[in-house]
Formats: C-alpha cells, sequence, structure tokens
C-alpha cells in the first residue's frame, strides 16, 4: 500500500476524500476510498467519478452505492468481519480434529497440493467465483500479496490418501484491529461430503493457536450472499463494516 494519502478535493480545493493509490492487474485503484469529515456524499462522488474516472476503487457502502448511482459499477459487495482474541471473556478453546486430517504449518506446504481443493472450493454458483485464482494462492501463500504468512496459519492433510483438503491462510498485516491488523484471507476446503464440517473445525483451531501466540484478534472478509457469513458470526466473529469494489467509467 502506499504510505501516502492521496486526496480529492473540490473546486476550492478543500478536500472531499481520501484514499491509497494501488495498482490491481494494471488498474490504477484508489483502495480505502473515505470521505472527508464533514463533506457531502453527493458532493464527494461526483467529484470522485471525474477526478477518478477509468479507476477501481474500494469504499464503504452508502459512498460505494453514490457512485453506482452515478454509473460505476459494482464488481463486488462485501463485509468485514473482527473475532477479538486478547481480552476476551469467552477465547477460543483447542479443537480435536478427525484423527486422519493432519495439521501443517501452512508455510510447509506446497501451494501445488492445495491446487485441487481450492479449485474445488469455489465451484460456478458460488459467490467467490471467479474471484481469485491459483496464482492469488501462490502469492498468498509465498507472502507477496498480502504480507507473511502467520505461524498459525495452517492446511489439513488427509493422511490416508496423502491430499490436501483444507487450508485458512493468515496474515501478518499492518495497522490494528477491527478494520486492519492480523488478516484471513482464505478458508477453504475440498467440498467432498467425507470433509462436511471441517472448514470451520480448521478455523476454530486457527482461532486458538492465535490466541495462544497473543495476537489481539482476527479479521476477515466475506463476500455478500456468501452462507459462510452465519458460521463466521456463530463462532463470534463480529461484523465491522459494509464495503464495495467498483470500476469508475
Amino acid at each position: 500500500m502506499n504510505s501516502a494519502t492521496e486526496v480529492v478535493r473540490d473546486a476550492e480545493g478543500k478536500p472531499l476524500a481520501y484514499y491509497e493509490e494501488e495498482s490491481r492487474e494494471g488498474v490504477r485503484w484508489a483502495e480505502d476510498l473515505c470521505p472527508a469529515e464533514g463533506a457531502p456524499l453527493a458532493a464527494v462522488a461526483e467529484r470522485v467519478v471525474v477526478d477518478l474516472a477509468g479507476w477501481g476503487t474500494t469504499t464503504q457502502a452508502l459512498l460505494g452505492r453514490a457512485l453506482a448511482e452515478r454509473g460505476a459499477r459494482v464488481e463486488r459487495e462485501f463485509d468485514t468481519y473482527t473475532h477479538a482474541l486478547s481480552g476476551s471473556s469467552k477465547p477460543p478453546g483447542p479443537v480435536r480434529l478427525p484423527e486422519k486430517l493432519a495439521p501443517f504449518a501452512a508455510e510447509a506446504v506446497d501451494p501445488q497440493a492445495l491446487r485441487a481443493a481450492y479449485r474445488a472450493a469455489y465451484p460456478p454458483g458460488h459467490p467467490d467465483h471467479g474471484m481469485s485464482t491459483f496464482d492469488d494462492l501462490q502469492r498468498l501463500m509465498n507472502g507477496t500479496l498480502m504480507g507473511p504468512l502467520l505461524p498459525t496459519s495452517t492446511v489439513l492433510i488427509d493422511t490416508e490418501r496423502d491430499t490436501a483438503v483444507a487450508a485458512v491462510l493468515a496474515h501478518d498485516c499492518p495497522g490494528a484491529p477491527p478494520l486492519e491488523g492480523p488478516w484471513i484471507s482464505e478458508v477453504f476446503r475440498d467440498p467432498e461430503p467425507a470433509y462436511r464440517g471441517i472448514g470451520a473445525l480448521l478455523l476454530r483451531h486457527v482461532l486458538w493457536l492465535s490466541a495462544e501466540a497473543g495476537l489481539p484478534a482476527l479479521g476477515l472478509s466475506v463476500t455478500a450472499g456468501n452462507p459462510a457469513a452465519r458460521r463466521y458470526e456463530g463462532m463470534g466473529f463480529v461484523r465491522t463494516e459494509q464495503w464495495a469494489d467498483l470500476f469508475i467509467h
């Protein structure tokens, strides 16, 4: 992320919004586009669609809707969640995993071993189908996409089949909870019926490891319409904000 905050200004030079300039697949991107304090939302949207024409942006849902009303194309709507670990009145406890499923530190696993499970986990019709590629998974695992993997990141191996069947990847991201800091990028499993429920078990396992490691919290994002949100809420994750990714024409 660019350390310098960029500014959208009105005709008089007063700040209307702030963002961090990034690039996604060759497209200039206004990350965390946020209205300046007291700036009218309509005025912000009117200026953004002019000054950032041809860009993509990630912004909170209210500004996203105002941009969409002015012709921006919504690519994804999603919610962010946080799970407090340090100081929690109900800290995560250890989880008993099925005997044939052995946990391994994700940093010690070749991403190729997860290719089949990763592809099967997001079939056509899944809310996240097409959102990420195997190359993205490789970059997540080598730390170049979201920062280094935390040691609590875990892959489950079916020892009877010698096959990787599930993973939870967490990263040492900068910033502080609840909207930044340690962050889960992936929670997925092989969709075979034999592995039903292990995604949730593995996530609980990683939450416990993270609490034992002294992490203050773990965040994650969930695409709108993904039923997994209810499961995360049942584990103690709390929604923090609604967001949208958009392309500005």
